[in-house]
């Protein structure tokens, strides 16, 4: 089994994730990978409705708590990304529902977005018009090579079937002087070793995992420079968690979280706490 990330040889297998999934990990350039993915329809019927559930999202209505928080934590990204590029069009990949660019438009960014989920799209384009969102496969968006100060990835390149086509198509769509910002679960940080095989971002639809080696490397092939990281903090509350842990079920978490749900007060189930829950944020810009 070759590396789908750097296609090296000296990979090995790390787990078994279900009885047809497996984990391999690479040796060469840190990376681990699921294998074999989801079939297209399997993805497709995944991002339906169902799975934003685990968002408090059903049909038109959205969880008001659940989204504070989400905009909580991409105001931090926000102030990151304030330092290299003030203003400008904006684009989040993967954007669901439109969190991370309701708090960019509150900062002067032009708000776009990519999804492939149909459902949480179509919430998107409710909020920002039908012509700022994109329903669909990166690649095949319509938007203007160069049109982009800052092209974001919250969540979203562990997701995708191919990270480097995904960051090439990107570099085509940013400004020669903008950035792309990634958030993914690291595999090299102290929760994974940790928890191991019962990590939480170990997932059916999470293809890849990274950590800073391999995501230079991703950047290299793509020409561009990885020129900042930083450990992510995310803003969480136990409402939000005890609807996560309905759904991801974990056989420490959803019983911890269920019985502080049960006895904690609402005002503190609802109180926002900022914490790393392993994952990195780098900076990417194009080769000069």
């Amino acid at each position: 089994m070759n590396c789908k990330v750097c296609k090296s040889d000296r990979t090995q297998l790390k787990f078994n994730f279900t009885d047809r999934l497996n984990i391999f990990s690479c040796s060469s350039c840190g990376a681990q990978f699921l294998d074999p993915q989801l079939t297209d329809d399997e993805v497709t019927e995944l991002y339906s409705e169902q799975y934003y559930k685990a968002w408090g999202v059903e049909g038109n209505k959205e969880n008001e708590g659940a989204r504070q928080m989400k905009i909580a934590t991409f105001l931090l990204r926000l102030k990151l990304i304030q330092k290299y590029v003030p203003e400008g069009n904006i684009l989040d990949i993967g954007c669901a529902t439109g969190y991370f660019l309701e708090a960019a438009k509150t900062k002067n960014y032009a708000p776009y977005g990519v999804e492939l989920s149909e459902y949480s799209s179509s919430i998107a384009k409710n909020k920002f018009g039908n012509e700022t969102i994109f329903n669909g496969k990166l690649e095949d968006c319509k938007f203007v090579p160069g049109f982009f100060k800052v092209i974001t990835m919250f969540d979203l390149i562990e997701h995708v079937r191919s990270p480097e086509d995904t960051l090439l198509v990107s570099a085509k769509l940013l400004d020669p002087s903008g950035i792309i910002v990634i958030t993914t679960p690291n595999v090299s940080s102290i929760s994974n070793r940790i928890m191991g095989k019962k990590w939480t971002h170990y997932k059916k639809e999470h293809f890849f995992y990274f950590n800073l080696r391999s995501l230079q490397y991703l950047a290299k092939k793509a020409n561009l420079d990885l020129v900042y990281s930083e450990n992510s903090k995310k803003a969480l509350n136990l409402d939000y968690l005890h609807t996560q842990f309905k759904v991801y079920k974990h056989p420490l978490f959803t019983p911890l979280v269920d019985a502080l749900c049960a006895i904690l007060p609402k005002s503190w189930i609802q109180k926002n706490f900022y914490i790393g829950i392993g994952e990195i944020t780098v900076i990417l810009k194009r080769k000069v």
